[in-house]
């Protein structure tokens, strides 16, 4: 039957839609910062009966097991404490050291601060208890001194014990106080109190009694030894500060290093140079020799050679020596001719001298200046080697000078560090006793403040600042610490729902299946085409063999409540496909796909029943489709629709019939027409691979607005995987509770390492 007009709103305004809703799929798939978070909330949506199941159990136990406890009460109190004195032989023998001494000359006596864990120790002692116990027993015999301090607990004693005294010193994060607490726990809030009270009063008469006379003297000797070892003190700051200054001493450790540091510099820079001034005088010799002239010579050769006046007189006096040497054939010496020009050349000479003087300036006395070599003209060659000549003595001289340098320093240096041993000794010894007396002097300065403290408070007891007290409510009445109901009924529930939650993470790895489609789209990473929703009715007609209808008429006045639920059903899953389709087309209007195959990691999943339910909603859409049973194997394409299936894909692949011959048209739909898979051959895999497959695909693109494959599915299926190359499309179809997640991973990654073009995925609800 079709579909109806408003059922179909949509689809015939898919060319205006496409683009959008392409646009819109093929956004980012979204956050994923916010993937963890998602799944989480996922399943405990998912599993919340289990969550609320497993809270209201343990919670109920709670309330159950707290109706029978018996109630109990602790009470507590805290004392304020002032420091104990005792002796302090280390601080005497430091002073003794320090000012040398003898130790009985200083002090037999002096204080420190409060060592608490003593005192710990001291207000459990017999000493103190053994008095309380003996009271309180003509009222409570079941006390006992063992039971009250827990000696009678081997190993650590657990917090809360009833019968037990707790002494504890109050702490605020890492700061200790001076505050004591003692807590004592019992089912009867009487003896509480009494226990509380007697053991009070106990401690601050220990208190009392342990108050010290000799404050004041421990004040009086501290206050005669500060001068002393002040004084001590800026002596050996002075000497200090003299022996630095006399020796430039300030860091013994780091200078040392530094001073075989540098004698190591020093002697490697003496190599070097030593190595550098060798080379630099073979090439100086070198040079000398391929010039043939001293260094003042070829220097002032190399300067004449470019002074154009220079050259342009010598080459004058050369030309009148070669006219003479000419005419001197022709006349005698005595002739006017000859004569004529020896006074030219006479008169040109001396300018050339002074031309030479102005040009070479204070070398030029140095200089043999009628030599040949150094008035003639030199070539770029020689006036090079002349530059390196010149170079290189200048290098020497310099190597020289630092090579004497280096071995001043060398000198230096080795007397510098014969002497550092004795003077680092003599430091380190002088710096260490100012450390000792500088440290016995903080520490006595320290110790007088503390007594001047304990002076202040010598005749102050313990201050009982909590006095003996049971918690109570609002209304006045007792409180009891074990059990508390409200708070173990909250405790209760909180630990039921972490155990739910635990329990549902448990039940849900156990599982290892997907239950939604998100879930799927974060797995994948691919475009999420649709979710399908179970539809119990539709599934019984494919089962029983019927035409498949994506609509069904309907009588208003005979439905009944679960007709009502059908069709609430059916238009759930009608809107799915309808989705589905829409994406689909977007496809093939974006990207021109003509064939797409619809597949599944395992079988089971629901790919047939997609694959059904796309074709005919493309032909009731207007679309001329052909659906392609693709599995050889196992065809159902025949029983979805009620068809026979003598001959089909098969028969065209093996014996090359007319495919339409074979092709059939739905019974519900005029544009929907279907090739069931046929006869089940021997080799599928081989009929999938050969040449009549690919011309029968390229045939029905060209004959049919969309085809659809319905395929195999992917693991251990070879076939599968030749007919999804041949396809323009694939979408992969995953069931929703059958799916397991391993399964679907490795089916992704053997379809990417085939490089198909993967459209995106369908979520398919097989299980209700």
């Amino acid at each position: 039957m079709p579909i109806k007009e408003e059922d179909l709103q949509g689809l015939n305004n898919s060319n205006s839609l496409s683009r959008e809703s392409y646009a819109f799929w093929k956004k980012p798939e979204g956050n994923e910062n916010n993937q963890g978070w998602s799944q989480i909330f996922t399943v405990l949506r998912r599993r919340v009966a289990v969550i609320a199941s497993v809270a209201v159990i343990v919670t109920t136990g709670t309330i159950g097991w707290s109706a029978t406890r018996i109630p109990k009460y602790e009470g507590k109190f805290q004392l304020l404490v002032e420091p104990l004195k005792t002796s302090d032989n280390e601080l005497l023998i430091l002073l003794s050291q320090t000012l040398q001494q003898n130790v009985n000359e200083i002090s037999r006596q002096n204080t420190t601060a409060l060592d608490y864990q003593a005192l710990m120790e001291v207000l459990k002692s017999p000493k103190l208890i053994n008095p309380v116990i003996q009271e309180l027993q003509k009222q409570y015999p079941e006390i006992s001194y063992d039971r009250l301090v827990g000696n009678d607990v081997s190993g650590k004693l657990a917090s809360g014990r009833e019968g037990t005294l707790y002494v504890t010193r109050l702490a605020k994060g890492k700061d200790e106080s001076r505050i004591i607490e003692v807590r004592y726990r019992d089912s009867d809030p009487q003896k509480i109190q009494i226990v509380l009270d007697r053991v009070s009063q106990a401690y601050r008469k220990y208190s009392q009694q342990q108050q010290q006379t000799n404050l004041r003297q421990g004040i009086k000797f501290v206050d005669e030894q500060l001068p002393k070892l002040r004084y001590r003190v800026n002596a050996l700051q002075g000497q200090l500060q003299f022996f630095q200054q006399q020796h430039d001493l300030f860091n013994p450790q780091l200078q040392g290093e530094q001073l075989l540091k540098r004698r190591d510099e020093l002697q490697a820079t003496k190599l070097e140079t030593e190595k550098k001034l060798a080379e630099a005088k073979s090439l100086y010799l070198s040079l000398q020799g391929q010039l043939g002239m001293p260094q003042n010579e070829a220097i002032a050769a190399s300067a004449l050679s470019e002074s154009p006046q220079y050259q342009q007189l010598l080459n004058r006096i050369r030309d009148i020596e070669a006219k003479i040497a000419t005419e001197s054939v022709r006349f005698k010496d005595e002739s006017p001719t000859i004569r004529l020009l020896r006074d030219q050349r006479d008169k040109l000479i001396p300018l050339l001298n002074k031309e030479a003087q102005l040009t070479l300036g204070n070398n030029a006395p140095d200089v043999k200046l009628n030599s040949s070599q150094v008035s003639g003209f030199q070539n770029s060659i020689r006036r090079e080697l002349i530059q390196q000549l010149a170079n290189n003595t200048n290098q020497v001289k310099s190597l020289e000078a630092s090579l004497s340098a280096t071995n001043a320093a060398q000198v230096k240096l080795n007397q510098q560090i014969l002497e550092y041993p004795v003077l680092s000794r003599q430091y380190a010894n002088m710096q260490r006793e100012l450390q000792a007396a500088a440290d016995t002097l903080n520490q006595l300065l320290n110790r007088q403040e503390a007594l001047r403290v304990d002076a202040a408070q010598q005749e102050v007891p313990w201050e009982l600042i909590m006095p003996p007290t049971l918690p109570r409510n609002k209304t006045g009445q007792l409180m009891p610490v074990s059990p508390s109901g409200t708070s173990n009924i909250l405790l209760g529930g909180v630990a039921g729902i972490l155990l739910g939650v635990l329990v549902a993470f448990v039940l849900d790895n156990l599982e290892n299946v997907y239950h939604d489609g998100e879930e799927i789209k974060q797995t994948t990473q691919l475009p999420l085409l649709g979710v399908i929703p179970f539809h119990k009715e539709l599934k019984k007609l494919a089962r029983a063999g019927d035409v498949v209808q994506l609509t069904k008429k309907h009588n208003p006045e005979r439905e009944d409540n679960h007709a009502k639920s059908i069709q609430h059903r059916s238009a759930q899953f009608l809107e799915a496909i309808c989705s589905f389709y829409t994406k689909v087309q977007s496809y093939k209007l974006e990207a021109s796909t003509r064939s797409i195959a619809i597949t599944s990691a395992t079988s089971g999943e629901g790919k047939t029943t997609v694959a059904a339910y796309l074709a005919q909603m493309a032909a009731e859409a207007g679309a001329r489709v052909l659906l392609v049973d693709g599995d050889l194997r196992h065809p159902q394409i025949h029983l979805r629709f009620g068809l026979l299936n003598n001959q089909g894909l098969s028969e065209v692949l093996s014996e090359g019939i007319d495919i339409s011959k074979v092709i059939q048209q739905s019974p519900s739909d005029d544009n929907l027409f279907i090739l069931t898979g046929g006869r089940i051959p021997a080799n599928p895999t081989k009929l999938l691979s050969s040449l009549r497959m690919q011309t029968f695909i390229d045939k029905s693109q060209t004959s049919y607005d969309l085809v659809v494959y319905d395929t195999p599915h992917l693991l251990g299926r070879l076939d599968t995987n030749v007919l999804l190359s041949q396809v323009d499309g694939i979408v992969l179809v995953t069931g929703l509770g059958k799916a397991l997640r391993p399964t679907l991973k490795q089916a992704l990654s053997e379809l990417k390492s085939s490089r198909v073009s993967i459209l995106g995925t369908v979520a398919n609800t097989v299980e209700h």
